[in-house]
């Protein structure tokens, strides 16, 4: 054989294959394309080089600082409202004279902060496309009007020298409106000022000013403190460490919570980081063009002597070590935070933009029909939140609505047939006198939210509860206060909150312990019937250390239970407030607005919150719902009303709360890990974890729960064993899971109806289950519903129900039913499919769905699901007028991540590469061969033609 002839087979050989495996990666692209999709947004890694320079009195250009600096950003595609996402860089000049807290105006003093800005635009010096802004300072959201508006009673404040400024930015009075209000005049006027305005999205411009309160000028509506109603400002004055790294978690914002900023879909905006290197000075003009002076407010040249002080100003680099906090020594201007907008500073900036999902609204602009309305869990509305885009902008579906609800409600009214469908957890009382099914969508479940702040004054990332804990802050045995501990019977050995007590100590050493913490007495949870705590006390109820404590036994260091709550029958799904201990008459001498309204403390200080929303928002920024303050207002000091304790201070956060996990993946909340089983004896005090299981709200811990899912035939649903939760059975469970089910009605439905419903189960089953960011992706904070994650029997129930939701023969399937095919169940050009059927060999998943990494489940004993009582409400006459929170919707990605460019062209041209590899790589394996049979064939073909 020749060498030439060994070269070609070799290529064949490559070629071949190649084109093998051309062809398996076309086979499996959809999967991981699947995968890619189900990531959380792109993330974004960005590198700037931040220098700053003076210009000497000759002209000399002096570089003194460069810095190259890396940002990196989460997620910054498929974006929801007030979703945080994770910031950090390295490579930044060290802060100095730090506040408490980055997201504070006051931040904005701060030496060499690193500044987070959302803002509304195109970063382009070319053209900016049609219906959008340029981003510019001008067009980036600050909550207050020191963060753009400065005034000096000085000639030479340092911003009027920065080299990189043109001329016009460069006099002692710039931005000011040109018709200034009457209020502004009734002002001192300084002797050069600089203003920024916000132009909002609307065009409306705001200056803010001097004193915005008094009308000089007004501020964009949103600008309300955060008492007020408002939200915290997301802009962030980050603190770099001496290591010149830093990180900061940032809510972006859409038009729903900041209608002056304006993002969405349709209106682009970035997140900017401005790295404060300190302004470029240029005090003697040599940047200036020629001829060109700088002077006084009256017009008067500069002297020298004022030249000589800006430009010393200017140059000044910090007087706080990095680092330092700040005390009473003023920092240096030239290199504060408030200066982001200055040319020096803004040239460096680092700009990402972010993409937001379509919302639901979207709905109402597509679709001519009226939806279909589901109501009932919010333990789904992140799930609706990016199913009903999908939804309504696909011809093959249609348009929902899900109504937040309390759960027992929602069950009554489909009982009562008010509504189409609801979304539930625990099992109706008594059982549906009407025929329905209980398709699982979903497992999710509670998380216990915090946001708490260590000794060292820096967030929490960890902590650690058991059952018994819990119990305490919802019972009220906590005094809170030293007025209830003095004078409430019962509680006057029991710490005054959770940071005092020794069990929490053991279970979380080193949180600093404090004796006027109110908000450590109670654990926020929303006032609605809701399944979340009908799940949560069904925990309590089965902990064997809980329940015990509960009924009456002292814990090891002899806390007690408040007697109100002794022998609390559990569960339940609201949770009640028992306590009536109303403050002494000196107290409320003391409190004039607890005089005006004397409301049993302990009420005061749980003061739920009156929706999941409310909760997510003071988990989000540390609020605390304690209602006991007594603050003037400015109205009638007679009817003076208590308020909430609000925002606290960073560095002393303390907060817990009753979320969902879905929420808590959203908001980028921390959540604590419950505790499962424990080996230390039930009277002996312990000092640390040891003997003790915590598992913490993520998918390992959801898929080993949901393998103590037992089917409950009578209440037509599968059902956590919490009792095994505390056995080794349930060591890995997250005791938090909690199944979320459709309940549908297989009967009185119209055809439409009934077919669209189980479009919805049919959706469920393969797409609905593809976890990701992208609309109509199951979010993060759920666990699918996969034979791959154990729930195989449930996810073939899904076809079943989804079969006798069509047929409307008032068949409900057994849990233990043979499985439909799902061509049968969800083929809607056919008739419809009978309510049973049995499964076709056919009728395997298609390779293109992705499922999760496949798990053994642990073999467990079979055990009888414990009886319980569950939530129940009284069944309305007529259509009730429903009034609830509004739904907590982010912008939801709509088609846009569903499909792409290689998903449509991928897998042809993989296909087609992989046949001409395979083509080439046969003929260079048989060319010797083919090329003597072409020789042969052409002899005998001459010959033929001689002949």
């Amino acid at each position: 054989m020749s060498a030439a002839t060994t070269r070609r087979r070799a290529a064949s050989r490559v070629l071949l294959a190649a084109a093998l495996l051309l062809a398996s990666v076309a086979g499996v692209l959809p999967m991981l394309q699947g995968s890619a999709d189900a990531a959380t947004g792109a993330a974004v890694t960005k590198t700037v080089t931040a220098t700053r320079a003076f210009l000497d009195e000759d002209g000399t250009r002096r570089q003194v600082s460069s810095n190259r600096v890396t940002l990196a950003v989460s997620q910054t595609q498929d974006l929801r409202g007030r979703q945080e996402i994770h910031v950090s860089w390295s490579g930044a000049i060290p802060t100095g004279g730090i506040v408490t807290d980055p997201n504070a105006s006051d931040g904005r003093n701060q030496e060499y902060p690193f500044v987070l800005l959302q803002c509304r635009g195109v970063d382009t010096t070319g053209k900016v496309p049609a219906g959008q802004a340029r981003l510019t300072p001008e067009t980036c959201w600050t909550q207050t009007s020191p963060e753009r508006y400065l005034a000096a009673a000085s000639h030479t404040p340092s911003w009027r020298f920065d080299a990189y400024a043109p001329a016009a930015e460069r006099g002692a009075v710039v931005g000011q409106p040109a018709n200034l209000p009457a209020a502004c005049a009734e002002l001192s006027q300084p002797l050069t000022a600089r203003w920024v305005p916000f132009r909002s999205a609307g065009g409306e411009v705001f200056y803010g000013g001097p004193d915005p309160g008094a009308g000089c000028t007004p501020l964009a509506p949103e600008s309300d403190s955060a008492e007020g109603g408002g939200l915290t400002s997301n802009t962030t004055y980050g603190i770099t460490g001496t290591d010149g790294r830093g990180e900061a978690d940032f809510a972006v914002w859409t038009a729903a919570e900041n209608q002056s900023l304006g993002c969405s879909v349709s209106v682009d905006c970035a997140l900017v980081a401005v790295p404060i290197v300190g302004l470029s000075c240029d005090a003697w003009g040599r940047a200036l063009p020629a001829g060109a002076v700088q002077t006084t407010k009256a017009g008067a040249p500069l002297t020298a002597q004022q030249l000589t002080t800006a430009d010393t100003t200017c140059r000044r680099t910090g007087a706080y070590e990095p680092g330092m906090p700040r005390s009473s020594e003023s920092t240096d201007q030239a290199v504060r935070g408030n200066l982001w907008w200055a040319a020096s500073n803004w040239r460096n900036r680092i700009t990402v933009p972010l993409d937001f999902a379509v919302t639901g609204s979207v709905c109402d602009t597509v679709s001519k029909e009226p939806p279909v309305e589901l109501m009932g869990s919010v333990v789904v509305n992140e799930l609706t939140a990016s199913w009903r885009p999908a939804f309504c902008t696909s011809k093959d579906l249609f348009t929902f609505t899900h109504v937040q609800q309390a759960d027992s409600l929602a069950r009554t009214l489909v009982e009562a047939g008010e509504i189409d469908g609801a979304f539930s957890s625990a099992p109706k009382a008594g059982g549906y006198g009407r025929p329905v099914v209980q398709a699982p969508l979903a497992i999710g479940g509670f998380a216990l939210a915090f946001t708490i702040d260590d000794a060292d004054k820096q967030r929490r990332e960890t902590l650690n509860l058991n059952a018994r804990l819990v119990a305490k802050l919802l019972s009220a045995s906590y005094p809170a206060s030293s007025v209830v501990r003095d004078y409430h019977e019962g509680l006057d050995h029991n710490p005054l909150n959770i940071t005092l007590d020794p069990e929490f100590q053991a279970l979380n050493p080193g949180l600093p312990q404090s004796a006027s913490l109110e908000s450590g007495a109670a654990l926020q949870v929303f006032s609605a019937n809701t399944d979340l705590v009908w799940a949560l006390s069904s925990w309590i109820d089965s902990d064997p250390e809980a329940r015990a404590w509960l009924d009456g036994y002292a814990d090891p260091w002899g806390m007690t239970v408040n007697e109100a709550y002794r022998g609390l029958d559990l569960p339940v799904d609201n949770w009640p407030l028992l306590d009536e201990f109303v403050a002494p008459d000196w107290y409320k001498e003391q409190n004039a607005c607890y005089k005006n309204s004397p409301t049993p403390f302990l009420q005061l200080v749980a003061n739920p919150p009156s929706n999941l929303a409310a909760v997510l928002v003071n988990m989000q920024y540390a609020k605390s719902a304690v209602a006991t303050v007594c603050r003037y207002d400015g109205n009638d000091p007679t009817s003076l009303p208590l308020r909430q304790q609000g925002r606290q201070d960073v560095g002393y956060r303390f907060v817990l709360g009753l979320v969902s996990v879905s929420s808590a993946s959203r908001y980028n909340l921390r959540t604590a890990a419950l505790q499962t089983t424990s080996a230390v004896k039930p009277a002996q005090r312990f000092t640390d974890t040891t003997g003790r299981r915590f598992v913490r709200a993520d998918l390992a811990g959801l898929r080993a729960a949901s393998q103590l899912l037992e089917a409950d035939d009578e209440a037509g649903t599968w059902r956590l064993d919490y009792g095994r939760l505390s056995t080794d059975d349930g060591a890995a469970a997250y005791p938090g899971a909690l199944p979320v089910y459709a309940v549908l009605p297989t009967s009185g439905l119209d055809d439409k109806t009934a077919t669209r419903l189980a479009k919805l189960l049919c959706y469920s089953h393969t797409r609905g289950q593809r976890s990701g960011a992208a609309n109509g992706r199951l979010p993060v904070g759920y666990l699918p519903v996969t034979a791959a994650n154990g729930l195989g029997a449930e996810q073939d129930y899904v076809l079943n129900a989804a079969a006798a939701v069509r047929a409307q023969d008032r068949e409900v399937p057994a849990l233990d039913a043979a499985p439909t095919t799902r061509a049968q169940a969800c083929d809607f050009s056919a008739a419809k499919p009978t309510a049973t059927s049995s499964p076709s060999p056919s009728d395997s998943p298609s390779p293109s769905e992705p499922t999760a990494p496949s798990v053994t489940p642990p073999t467990v004993p079979a055990a009888a699901v414990p009886s319980a009582p569950v939530p129940t409400a009284t069944v309305p006459t007529g259509v009730p007028s429903v009034s609830t929170a509004p739904i907590v919707e982010a912008a939801t990605v709509a088609t846009a991540g569903q499909s792409s460019d290689l998903g449509r062209l991928g897998v042809p041209f993989l296909l087609l590469l992989a046949f001409a590899s395979a083509l080439t790589g046969v003929v260079l394996r048989w060319l010797d061969e083919l090329g003597e049979a072409t020789r042969l064939a052409w002899a005998e073909a001459r010959g033929w033609v001689r002949r």
